[in-house]
């Protein structure tokens, strides 16, 4: 079950006034001062050392909902108005979907463990055998242990000897949601994706306390799509009711005043797919084939071409119900 945090509804709130400043022709006009809008002076900084620091990832967070990462800037004085003018004449969108934002990346440990104020300074010292790197030092004066981090491997032996569980493991949450391994910090502490890794799932988006990981998206590009006067129709699936506390015609007929020609749920197009994955299961059974698995999942899909390729013959080679929708 996902639960609600203020990481998600500070994405929200950006993105409702980026797009709000949109609507209103304004977006080039008055990017530039939302950081400031939205980190005033004298205003509560919240996980950051100061003000500047709010700002700087207010205008970096700006950037994946204006369809940039962050090797998009090459100079840094370039400012949010010359990003939103890109971004309303770009006619291709970039090829990667995540990034992580540097400037909000700086606050998770580099390294797993760490020893308490609950270490005895017992006799034993059951902490410093097991650790293969002699990393564990103790203070001559009060007998109590400390971690060496720049030694330390984080293999977790110190945490495991440890009778009065004095060791702490400290988890890097975005490290510890990904299922693949695909994300892991630079030597300046900031994480990176590794594409070739990646299987998109958005674990590691959903996993950051600090709202670090963003998808990079193509919003504007939509919507801009809709002002010239192009037919877009929104593929949407069922759940988005479960949203709202409107009726479907409500919520339906918002999402058409928005400018979408039509609203078709991403249902009619599963059961295209569910008609015939069916005959191709069958199919592919009478031919022997010892098993077949669903090809619906773009992650499961990305993770078998990237992690498990002796499985892509036996997936199934029907589209997914957003491709028979579309």
């Amino acid at each position: 079950m996902a639960i609600k945090n203020n990481v998600m509804i500070v994405r929200q709130r950006l993105l409702t006034k980026l797009v709000s400043l949109w609507n209103e022709g304004q977006l080039v006009e008055k990017i530039d001062r939302v950081p400031i809008e939205f980190s005033p002076r004298n205003s509560q900084v919240r996980g950051r050392c100061c003000i500047h620091k709010e700002r700087a990832v207010w205008k970096y967070k700006s950037l994946p909902l204006l369809g940039y990462d962050m090797t998009d800037e090459t100079d840094e004085l370039t400012p949010l108005s010359a990003y939103a003018q890109a971004a309303l004449d770009r006619t291709q969108i970039k090829d990667n979907i995540m990034c992580v934002i540097d400037e909000a990346c700086s606050s998770c440990v580099r390294t797993n463990y760490d020893i308490t104020n609950l270490c005895r300074g017992c006799v034993a010292r059951a902490c410093s055998h097991a650790c293969p790197k002699n990393a564990i030092e103790f203070d001559p004066d009060t007998s109590q242990g400390k971690i060496n981090h720049k030694e330390c491997i984080s293999c977790g032996k110190c945490f495991a000897a440890c009778p009065y569980h004095a060791i702490v493991y400290i988890p890097v949450p975005c490290e510890e949601a990904c299922p693949v391994g695909a994300i892991s910090k630079d030597e300046y502490g900031v994480e990176h994706i590794d594409e070739s890794k990646c299987i998109y799932c958005g674990k590691c988006m959903n996993a950051c306390p600090f709202g670090a990981i963003f998808e990079i998206s193509q919003v504007f590009d939509i919507l801009q799509s809709i002002r010239r006067g192009e037919d877009v129709i929104a593929v949407v699936a069922p759940s988005i009711l479960s949203q709202y506390n409107a009726p479907t015609e409500q919520v339906y007929g918002a999402i058409k005043a928005i400018g979408f020609k039509d609203v078709i749920e991403v249902a009619r197009g599963a059961e295209i797919t569910t008609e015939k994955e069916t005959h191709e299961f069958a199919e592919k059974m009478e031919e022997g084939q010892p098993f077949m698995t669903t090809s619906c999942c773009p992650s499961y899909m990305e993770m078998a071409r990237k992690h498990a390729p002796e499985l892509q013959k036996y997936i199934s080679s029907t589209y997914s119900p957003m491709v028979y929708t579309a």
